[in-house]
């Protein structure tokens, strides 16, 4: 394993996806750029908003093409169009709802590099691996999602918006030079014909997993998006959460990973959905800085396991005539679990506040857990014991 995560196109995959992150994450200083030029929060809500209407509504289109054409040039072309869109933000000198179209497109960017390099990295990793694989490419994003907005304040700060654009479009740049070195890897000719996003989904039965990805992208949306105004409202300071959040999540994923291969991956989801029901719950409760700093190492212990082992279990039942749909169908589910949640959390918490939202969602998630757990008992979900037996050797590494 050391000497695949070491090669030169593992390396090359993770340093592509850690330019892709550093653009995403330096967005979260777009608002300000926004407001400044003159819109409003109802226009920043639309304009941030915007970009998961293609990131996700292309995800049907482009991943057969990823399965059918290969990785390299969806990888290269997103990443490269991610940066240089950008650009078109230097084009207003004041608010404009022609940014929306920006957005739009960098969505259908984001769609192509991303599942494209998870894409390769599962091609690349042994089946024995895969979850521990997945977790360590995860790691690059992390790191990006902890130095981009740093980076990106600053050069907001101190030289305008400008500035910040033109950094963007250098880090999108640097993925593209990054991923012209990347080889696309040899791909057996299978026979099979590839599904459509939608039929692979239900005629291969990944409908379950799906469901579990969605629910436990609800989870995520309800700590991320809300645990800083919760913190603010009790007058503690949510930076400490998303420390040791961060240092738990990366620990995780670099020491523990080997866990998710090597126990039952059912059992393990299950545990971390109890442990994220848990969570959302003692949540609702905190009243310490010691409180809010335990409950981020928990929350990046939860996801630093659940998010790989989820996505492993889809992707060992894919073969490779649809690897790229099957990782695309995870991926789009954990985005439609955030993104449908927020809306649904935020009511909530308009409504009756912000603790009672979080012992909410803790209960929606432990009724998921309890639910799951009689699914599985009355034998419902058999997809592990019908799944073919993983290859010991690939076939479609990258040479």
């Amino acid at each position: 394993m050391a000497n695949i995560l070491l090669s030169g196109q593992f390396l090359l995959i993770a340093v592509t996806n850690f330019c892709l992150f550093l653009v995403v994450s330096t967005w979260s200083f777009l608002p300000v750029v926004i407001v400044d030029l003159g819109g409003n929060k109802l226009d920043v809500g639309i304009v941030m908003g915007s970009i998961g209407v293609t990131s996700l509504g292309a995800l049907p289109l482009i991943a057969p093409f990823i399965d059918r054409y290969g990785r390299k040039i969806f990888i290269v072309g997103g990443v490269l169009l991610i940066g240089l869109t950008n650009g078109g933000f230097l084009l207003f000198e004041r608010y404009s709802p022609l940014m929306i179209l920006v957005r739009l497109v960098q969505g259908v960017a984001f769609a192509a590099c991303f599942n494209g390099c998870a894409t390769a990295v599962v091609d690349l990793v042994p089946p024995a691996k895969r979850a521990q694989g997945i977790g360590l490419f995860g790691v690059s994003g992390s790191l990006a999602v902890s130095i981009g907005p740093y980076l990106g304040e600053m050069v907001l700060s101190h030289w305008g918006y400008k500035a910040y654009f033109v950094l963007l479009i250098a880090f999108g740049f640097s993925g593209f030079l990054a991923s012209l070195f990347m080889r696309e890897p040899d791909r057996k000719e299978s026979g099979k014909a590839i599904h459509g996003f939608f039929l692979t989904a239900f005629h291969d039965g990944f409908i379950s997993m799906m469901a579990m990805a969605v629910i436990f992208g609800s989870g995520f949306a309800a700590m991320n998006t809300f645990l800083p105004l919760y913190a603010t409202e009790l007058g503690l300071q949510a930076g400490i959460f998303f420390v040791c959040y961060g240092c738990s999540l990366i620990f995780v994923r670099l020491v523990l990973g080997q866990v998710a291969d090597r126990v039952n991956r059912d059992k393990l989801i299950f545990g971390c959905l109890l442990g994220f029901g848990l969570l959302l719950v003692a949540t609702s409760q905190i009243s310490s800085m010691v409180q809010t700093a335990l409950l981020g190492a928990v929350f990046g212990v939860v996801q630093g396991l659940s998010y790989p082992s989820m996505m492993a279990r889809m992707v060992d039942r894919s073969g490779e005539h649809n690897r790229a749909i099957v990782v695309a169908l995870f991926t789009g589910s954990f985005g439609v679990g955030i993104n449908l949640s927020v809306l649904a959390w935020g009511l909530i918490a308009d409504t009756s506040g912000l603790g009672f939202m979080f012992l909410a969602g803790g209960i929606f998630m432990l009724a998921a857990a309890a639910f799951s757990a009689l699914y599985f008992a009355l034998g419902r979900d058999n997809s592990l014991e019908k799944a073919p037996v993983l290859e010991s050797k690939r076939s479609g590494s990258f040479q």
